[in-house]
């Protein structure tokens, strides 16, 4: 009974003694995972304090602030005021415990660190260019494993990044319009605003990239807004450059809107939603004829952790017409060469182009007399008519309206013309015309007979 009693004693002082040490449980390393289902982060994990043998929190840095180390050394530590007080401090480096990084793959995006008891801030080092806002966390390690979901806890949220291309037209919104040779074209480019005022950019690019029949050289600027029509002056224009797109393909971009590093960095941008640029240009004057004519924008954009995001935008079309005419002899399908022709706006008083018919029957109209650069139009309502017939042919000046084949975009007409007629030999104009002479050379014979005669008296 005695033994049992002694045996009972040793045992409680056993558990006393085990109880007076906090951690000997505890102490082992636990499993901190972090997830987080977006690309192009970076997470430091820091050790901001370990756990003494009475329970509380020693810090790692004696160089901390006041606030950070007061928290730490506190009684009760409160989490919040000493998040707040790690938040305020970007001078203190503490010890790292590791970092991830994450990318497109889903391997990436979840990382388990082995830690002691204690401490930890989580801290975004690197961000997305595509980050609106993050947040960084407090992470206390004790006798259990951790998990901290950063995206499903709302602590990263990304804004929406895209670009839009429009052809401006009679005050309205197009995706396809027709023009013509050396007419003006009105563009409008449409980017959502990134980055945010914890995201600053460093760069941000609305690119064009234009079919080479559009004249990159005509490229006028009209305006750079915001979408409460406030302008951005501060931007500069880029021209002719090459550089991957979104799916990694090599593009000539035409120009490119890049807006200032001084905006970029201050307050205004990051609170409006979305950057405009109007634009025209010209069809030009060396333009072939063609079904579409292409264009493209697409938005470039890279925050001060140099992550770079692209985004694709819209396509939209210019088509040119090809007015043409065939010129034959009247009655038949003879092709007739030289017949000079002018083309009429629809009101047939404004001179557009010019054409002349070759061995062929066919007449190219051109934008000048000299038939220099050739002319392509909008669709519309046009009319040709002769103004000039080759040698021995009489002049057609019949209003000839060209019909629309919008299938292969052209305009099509036909004219014809009919030989000058000359009398034949014995007819009855032929004679007519004898009769007239013979008696025109007698009548010059007797007065000149007969003026001799007076003379001579």
């Amino acid at each position: 009974m005695k033994t049992t009693k002694k045996i009972s004693a040793v045992l409680l002082a056993v558990l006393f003694i085990l109880s007076m040490i906090p951690f000997a449980v505890s102490a082992a390393s636990h499993t901190l995972t972090v997830k987080l289902e977006y690309p192009d982060y970076t997470v430091n994990v820091y050790q901001i304090a370990t756990v003494k043998d009475d329970g509380t929190y020693l810090i790692t840095n004696d160089n901390a602030p006041a606030a950070v180390k007061n928290q730490v050394s506190a009684a009760e530590t409160s989490t919040v005021a000493l998040f707040n007080a790690l938040e305020a401090d970007t001078a203190t480096t503490y010890p790292s415990s590791g970092t991830m990084t994450t990318t497109s793959a889903a391997s990436s995006q979840t990382k388990d660190f082995t830690l002691d008891p204690g401490l930890y801030y989580v801290k975004f080092t690197a961000l997305s260019s595509k980050n609106a806002t993050y947040g960084n966390s407090l992470v206390v390690i004790d006798n259990q494993n951790v998990t901290l979901d950063i995206k499903s806890e709302g602590k990263v949220t990304e804004g929406e990044a895209s670009v839009h291309k429009k052809i401006v037209e009679d005050g309205s919104e197009i995706t396809s319009t027709t023009t013509g040779t050396l007419d003006t074209v009105e563009f409008k480019l449409s980017a959502t605003r990134t980055g945010s005022a914890k995201n600053k950019l460093s760069e941000y690019e609305i690119r064009d990239v234009m079919d080479s029949g559009l004249s990159a050289s005509d490229v006028n600027i009209t305006s750079v807004e915001y979408e409460d029509g406030t302008k951005i002056t501060d931007y500069k224009k880029k021209t002719a450059f090459t550089d991957t797109n979104k799916d990694g393909e090599n593009v000539n971009y035409t120009f490119a809107v890049a807006i200032g590093f001084d905006t970029l960095n201050g307050a205004a941008f990051y609170t409006h939603s979305n950057i405009i640029v109007k634009y025209t240009t010209k069809l030009s004057a060396s333009a072939v004829q063609k079904t579409k004519y292409y264009n493209h924008d697409d938005l470039y954009f890279k925050n001060k952790s140099d992550q770079v995001s692209k985004e694709s935008g819209d396509t939209v079309d210019v088509v040119t017409y090809k007015p043409q005419l065939k010129k034959y002899v009247a009655g038949g399908t003879t092709p007739l060469a030289d017949a000079k022709f002018k083309l009429y706006k629809s009101d047939k008083e404004t001179v557009i182009g010019y054409g002349k018919s070759d061995a062929d029957g066919n007449v190219e109209f051109y934008k000048e007399e000299a038939l220099t650069n050739k002319l392509y139009v909008k669709k519309g309502t046009y009319w040709a008519k002769e103004y000039e017939a080759p040698a021995n042919y009489n002049l057609n000046n019949s209003w000839v309206e060209l019909s629309e084949d919008s299938t292969n975009y052209l305009y099509n007409g036909t004219v014809y013309n009919t030989p000058v007629k000359l009398p034949k030999t014995g007819d009855v104009g032929t004679m007519a015309i004898t009769l007239t002479g013979i008696g025109l050379i007698l009548a010059s014979g007797v007065m000149f007979i007969v003026l001799r005669k007076r003379t001579s008296k």
